[in-house]
């Protein structure tokens, strides 16, 4: 098939906040119809609403879900010869959207889950994941619905066992911790913007929080962000291609408006988050955020000691029920 005989309006699942025109700007220009978007609150929420028969042509998970999906047999691979783009996006990071030799996910945007706290309430020199869980904070805590909130108890806690592959009795440990923490926490935010108003007022003091809340508040309140002295848990995210996908070759343009390099300045500048073009010029960007964010050099800004970049959950079942016992506890 070729791109003109394909239905044409492209099906996105996506994060909400990502259907902003900008981002898909080149194929907007090229005269493609308008996509279609459907979103999710969380990548463990697309994963079973995609196993159960939900049809979509292009998603954006992080790196680290790329095998459930392929283990789901819910995806297949890119032809990174139909991305113009493709030769300039940074090769360490799409290897972390290969699996068997094979660019199961164009990996486009980075960032960091940290935390975001009031620095008027809150002494940012603690520089820990301890933030969420802390007595002293009671009734003023945010937790983000996802399961990284056990390996960020993880973490704190010190385990033993790797934090992406506790143990039985390390993952049970983590789980209740976060359980007795529970009343410290004012809220568990599935929608950015409100947490965003949490901290703005300052019902919050310190809340699970990716960059773009700092980008957003830092003219409005006195916040900091935090990249923990335990590693900041960091990921990279971009699209997949479902395997029954009816716009193939419309979602490649798609991933290649995006992978663009006017993308990935604009990217930064609103809401902080990394790019894969290589070609994005950092000198135009303000240089705090590129500091802050470590966007000079992406390697190191996602590699250990500073910080630990998400891995697929092999027993993703195990720490997904964990996550919803700390929920109903």
């Amino acid at each position: 098939p070729s791109l003109e005989v394909e239905p044409g309006t492209l099906h996105v699942y996506e994060w909400a906040g990502y259907e902003a025109k900008w981002l898909w700007r080149d194929y907007a220009k090229s005269g493609y119809a308008e996509p279609r978007f459907a979103f999710f609150t969380n990548t463990e929420q697309a994963i079973a609403k995609t196993a159960g028969g939900y049809g979509w042509d292009v998603s954006h998970p992080e790196t680290e879900y790329i095998q459930d999906y392929v283990n789901l047999d819910l995806i297949q691979p890119w032809d990174t010869s139909l991305l113009s783009n493709w030769v300039d996006l940074n090769p360490a990071l799409q290897e972390h959207g290969q699996l068997d030799g094979k660019q199961y996910e164009i990996v486009l945007d980075w960032g960091y889950s940290g935390v975001i706290i009031r620095n008027d309430h809150v002494d940012p020199s603690i520089n820990s994941y301890s933030y969420l869980f802390d007595d002293a904070y009671a009734g003023r805590i945010s937790w983000y619905d996802t399961p990284w909130i056990i390996i960020q108890a993880a973490l704190v806690l010190g385990v033993e066992s790797p934090i992406f592959d506790m143990t039985e009795a390390d993952l049970n440990a983590a789980k209740d911790y976060c359980i007795q923490k529970k009343k410290n926490v004012h809220s568990i935010w599935v929608d950015y913007t409100q947490m965003w108003d949490d901290v703005r007022q300052g019902n919050v003091w310190a809340a699970y929080a990716w960059q773009d809340t700092w980008m957003v508040l830092r003219e409005e309140a006195p916040v900091s962000y935090i990249k923990p002295k335990e590693g900041v848990l960091s990921w990279a995210e971009g699209f997949v291609l479902h395997k029954e996908a009816e716009n193939y070759y419309h979602a490649h343009e798609y991933a290649d408006a995006w992978a663009a390099p006017e993308v990935g300045s604009r990217m930064t500048s609103s809401w902080g988050y990394g790019h894969s073009n290589l070609k994005v010029d950092i000198s135009q960007l303000d240089p705090e955020v590129v500091q802050v964010f470590g966007l000079d050099d992406p390697v190191a800004a996602l590699s250990e000691p500073a910080s630990l970049f998400g891995q697929y959950l092999p027993n993703r079942d195990a720490y997904n029920r964990a996550w919803d016992e700390v929920k109903a506890a």
